[in-house]
């Protein structure tokens, strides 16, 4: 099987380059692993030139290109190179490509604009371009209904505003949970998940979704690439391998309406690891929700309402009254709220996952 994708990637015209002009050559470099990649995985573009005429002003134009999401990652890089013994110029810009379907898709010749002093001390206008080629993808393998994310690594974490397992009487928490992805943009992260447990109230927040562009600091290239991370883009950059880096936050705010133990479930989220190509999952372990009936909180309302407890097991009965109190008022605001936002279908619902492809 490696034989025949070797074979397919020469006859593609990988690495080809039209060397018509002397002095000026431009090829192109794909990074596939060694296998067909899959729709909406990440492949490295490399648009390489090798230059031995003196250039004088240069323009590279990128074409369209069907089938293919893209983003630059950092910025086109000028080193000193050598060729064949002469000096020489060398030049790279890099791509994140991103299939959106399965096939056979064409990448389109990119050409190289220059300006150019010839022997005789003239200006001269030429122009170079790449061997067009095309790229052959594979479909995503069977998910079972799950969302499809292709990516070189992938991390789940969680926070809390107040900690759940010792929530006041009346007290709200913001739960957070954060994903964050290497080799995909955030716009490819899955969706709000729902939550949905008895005995909580919970409201969910827009999420929040940012993409960085990593760029690697190799030798040759490490102190343009240092300059380039303190210009200013659409996408903020650092450093580290090269390709996108995103996050997603999602955000609850959630109040318990019971004094019992409430248990959030567990958290799982399927992706595909494109570097040991493999399914994998990130995880998040099942969370208790609980009420702190004999905490200081509710000494205080106690003491305010005017209320003595006069043998042990007269605490419960008090803070279940209480409960039960602050929860109908809390049931009432909630659903006059979702009533008034039209969002009822948004409020509750857990699955534990992520469901749905994309």
């Amino acid at each position: 099987m490696k034989i025949l994708i070797a074979v397919f990637l020469l006859l593609s015209g990988f690495g080809a380059h039209a060397g018509d002009i002397p002095g000026a050559r431009l090829w192109l470099d794909v990074e596939t692993r060694g296998r067909l990649p899959y729709a909406q995985e990440m492949v490295l573009l490399r648009i390489r030139g090798l230059f031995t005429l003196p250039i004088l002003l240069e323009k590279l134009e990128q074409p369209d290109m069907p089938g293919f999401r893209w983003l630059p990652i950092g910025g086109d890089i000028w080193t000193d190179a050598s060729d064949g013994g002469r000096k020489a110029r060398g030049f790279q810009r890099t791509l994140a490509l991103f299939p959106q379907r399965a096939g056979e898709l064409a990448i389109p010749a990119f050409v190289h604009r220059l300006t150019v002093m010839d022997p005789s001390g003239e200006r001269r206008n030429i122009e170079i371009s790449t061997a067009p080629m095309s790229l052959r993808v594979a479909p995503p393998p069977d998910t079972a209904g799950q969302w499809w994310l292709p990516a070189q690594s992938v991390s789940i974490s969680e926070s809390w505003s107040v900690p759940p397992e010792a929530l006041a009487i009346g007290q709200s928490t913001r739960r957070t949970i954060t994903v964050q992805a290497f080799g995909v943009p955030d716009d490819q992260l899955p969706p709000l998940p729902e939550l949905r447990a008895p005995g909580l109230i919970a409201f969910p927040a827009p999420p929040e979704r940012h993409t960085v562009i990593s760029v690697s600091m190799d030798a040759a290239t490490a102190e343009q690439r240092r300059q380039a991370l303190r210009r200013p883009g659409r996408l903020a950059t650092v450093a580290g391998p090269d390709g996108p880096r995103s996050t997603i936050s999602y955000s609850w705010d959630i109040r318990p309406t019971t004094d019992e133990k409430v248990t959030l479930p567990a958290i799982s989220l399927p992706w595909f690891d494109t570097v040991k190509n493999t399914m994998a999952t990130a995880y998040l372990p099942p969370r208790i929700v609980q009420v702190d009936l004999a905490g200081p909180a509710l000494a205080k309302m106690e003491a305010e309402l005017g209320i003595t407890a006069t043998r042990a097991d007269a605490m419960p009965f008090y803070a279940s009254a209480l409960l039960g109190l602050l929860a109908g008022i809390a049931g009432f605001a909630a659903t006059w709220r979702l009533v008034r936002a039209g969002t009822s279908s948004h409020s509750h619902g857990w699955s534990g996952g992520w469901s749905g492809r994309r």
